[in-house]
């Protein structure tokens, strides 16, 4: 039975994807990935943390994701393979603890952020460009446009077709996505930059005279400004908190809803030219790391020295607080809102909004990307239908796998819409996705015991620390900091996961991934094949 078993142990001998991404074109990748434009930090944690202060927060959670980063650096060049997380964790622990982890964490929780990057592109991207268009040509037809990408109905058909037009991109090669993603980059630091120009040339006062002109051609609220802080005074508010540490440390894992990714384009290795090369890892992974963590702080810095920090209250109070007279015809004042109110130049409304238009449409991309390339890898093993790792013969790519993510996201996409309460769950990706990162951790500091001839044929195995293999020590202490963040987000109501759905959909999204392995299996050992063979070899290249 052995020696008939374990030829077999992969559905083939190659994989079927190609290198085709560069070392730049990854670091690129990761810096789309990780989002200049994701905005919770500079709402959410004003609202739900008073007297934090956002540009420590932010710093701080690029630190504590460093030696996370470090690891992935290690295990990337000595298992180059595309499936990342799922690998690596599966060459350490075995197919039980990886696929119930990766499955669990990523290929079912990133539903609800294809779901969220339609959100995105709807209500940050397509919203305040037609708003601000509306407001500064007086043209009513561009601002009901607005309005209408920030409804369920608008949200729903921009998602999908966002989904759909990314799937079908994808599809016809994964070299096109590289090109594309050229323009992408492209038009998101230019708006980024130009966001920044015109936060730091603002001031308080200046700003609120803006943002009033800007309130009145939008919704025909007079005083919008002095009426916000009034309701947000009105309900108990301090706009002016004194400092506090803990709210500063709460302020990191929000902001590690972007800076986790730092270690995203590891799921596909396999396709990303000298994968194997530490000095090139290191550029990918650690060098997108600070390059993002720094623009985000320095963003931080620009929105408080253009509105101020008890405006910055105000509008947390909009989102955090619900109180809708700090909003703007119900629209929470996001950065990019801001700038474009400031701007009051139709010419800066389309350049900040087309970059937040080309990131958003790029994040339901590398959802795709990143968890077809796991779908593959989890195939190849044996976990998952042999149809899902059929590679296309001319395109490379994985045109089964796209396809099933495509048809899985619908219906996550009608729910985080239109059932009440889910997109309370938004943050639920960083736990569960965090979750799948503390684990790769623990298989970092393990490797070199557990997988010992991958580690000792790898270039990381020359670096040591009093004789410890670096990794394994860089590994227990991602560990423990990542470890942290989780904590905060289980018990801290701050972050948004402590109601009863959000413990039903984790909990219970971890059991069917569990059972879904245990059935998997022992169907393969009915047909005479033993899976556990796999996960002691390197996937195929």
């Amino acid at each position: 039975m052995t020696a008939t078993a374990k030829p077999e142990v992969f559905t083939r001998k190659a994989s079927g994807l190609v290198r085709v991404m560069s070392p730049l074109s990854a670091f690129v990748y990761n810096i789309l990935t990780m989002g200049l434009i994701f905005p919770w930090t500079y709402l959410w944690a004003p609202g739900a943390l008073p007297g934090g202060k956002l540009v420590w927060g932010i710093l701080l959670a690029m630190a504590i994701e460093i030696p996370i980063a470090l690891v992935y650096v290690w295990l990337s060049t000595s298992l180059p393979r595309s499936g990342g997380d799922y690998v690596f964790q599966s060459r350490v622990f075995g197919g039980g603890v990886a696929f119930t982890v990766v499955m669990s964490g990523y290929v079912i929780w990133i539903l609800q952020w294809v779901a969220l990057s339609g959100w995105l592109l709807a209500y940050l991207g397509f919203a305040p460009l037609f708003l601000g268009l509306g407001a500064f040509t007086d043209n009513a037809a561009m601002t009901n446009l607005g309005l209408w990408f920030t409804g369920s109905t608008g949200i729903i058909i921009t998602s999908i077709l966002n989904a759909f037009v990314a799937m079908m991109i994808l599809v016809s090669g994964f070299k096109n996505y590289v090109r594309f993603q050229s323009v992408m980059i492209g038009g998101t630091l230019l708006a980024f930059v130009t966001m920044l120009v015109v936060l730091f040339t603002g001031n308080p006062a200046s700003s609120a005279v803006r943002l009033d002109e800007f309130a009145l051609a939008i919704s025909g609220v007079s005083n919008f400004v002095q009426t916000a802080k009034d309701a947000t005074v009105a309900a108990g508010i301090d706009l002016n908190p004194p400092f506090s540490l803990v709210a500063t440390l709460l302020v990191a894992p929000i902001a590690w809803t972007s800076l986790q990714w730092a270690t995203y384009s590891a799921q596909q290795n396999g396709e990303i030219k000298n994968a194997r090369s530490f000095k090139d890892q290191m550029f990918i992974i650690v060098g997108s790391l600070i390059f993002t963590g720094v623009l985000l702080a320095i963003l931080a810095a620009a929105i408080e020295k253009a509105v101020g920090t008890e405006f910055l209250y105000i509008a947390g109070a909009g989102y955090w607080s619900g109180i809708g007279e700090a909003t703007i015809s119900g629209f929470w004042l996001w950065p990019n809102m801001i700038a474009v109110a400031l701007s009051a130049s139709p010419i800066v409304v389309v350049i900040i909004g087309l970059g937040y238009i080309l990131n958003s449409h790029q994040i339901v991309h590398n959802c795709y990307i990143g968890m077809t390339r796991v779908m593959v890898a989890m195939s190849l093993d044996r976990l998952l239908p042999d149809w899902i790792s059929k590679v296309d013969d001319k395109r490379h790519t994985p045109v089964n796998a796209h396809w099933a993510y495509f048809i899985a996201s619908i219906p996550v996409i009608l729910l985080y819409n239109l059932h009440p309460g889910w997109v309370g769950l938004t943050l639920g990706v960083t736990f569960a996705c965090g979750y799948v990162f503390v684990i790769t951790c623990l298989a970092g500091a393990l490797l070199p015991y557990r997988a010992k001839d991958v580690y000792e044929s790898s270039p990381g195995a020359a670096y040591k620390l009093g004789g410890i293999p670096l990794v394994t020590i860089l590994g227990g202490l991602g560990f423990v900091l990542g470890s942290a963040m989780l904590l905060m987000f289980m018990f801290d109501p701050r972050l948004g996961l402590t109601s009863p759905l959000a413990y039903q959909v984790v909990f219970g999204v971890l059991a069917v991934s569990a059972i879904w392995y245990f059935i998997s299996k022992n169907m393969q050992k009915s047909k005479g094949i033993n899976v556990d063979y796999a996960f002691k070899e390197i996937p195929p290249e």
